[in-house]
């Protein structure tokens, strides 16, 4: 996860590019209205699983699914924990 850095007392041009460059980054992770968006899943230089993404849906009786797609298209569900906040770990 990203932070943003602390605001200096006086403006700092480095402090500021720093900023840009962090929002910029956070802006481009970000889901958009009206435009198309997709999850995909990226791999360390040995093949390893970084971070992938997930849609995770909520059924009537409160139980979470992750929404999960094979290469071949085929789409499938599982069910998912929650924490201690309803929040599903995915």
């Amino acid at each position: 996860m990203k932070y943003v850095p602390l605001a200096p007392e006086g403006y700092d041009q480095r402090y500021q590019t720093e900023l840009n460059t962090i929002i910029s980054e956070l802006d481009a992770s970000m889901m958009k209205l009206d435009t198309v968006n997709y999850l995909s899943s990226t791999t360390d230089s040995s093949g390893n699983k970084e971070q992938t993404g997930a849609i995770v849906l909520q059924s009537p009786d409160g139980t979470f699914y992750k929404l999960q797609v094979a290469n071949g298209g085929t789409l499938s569900t599982s069910a998912v924990t929650t924490d201690q906040t309803s929040n599903p770990y995915v």
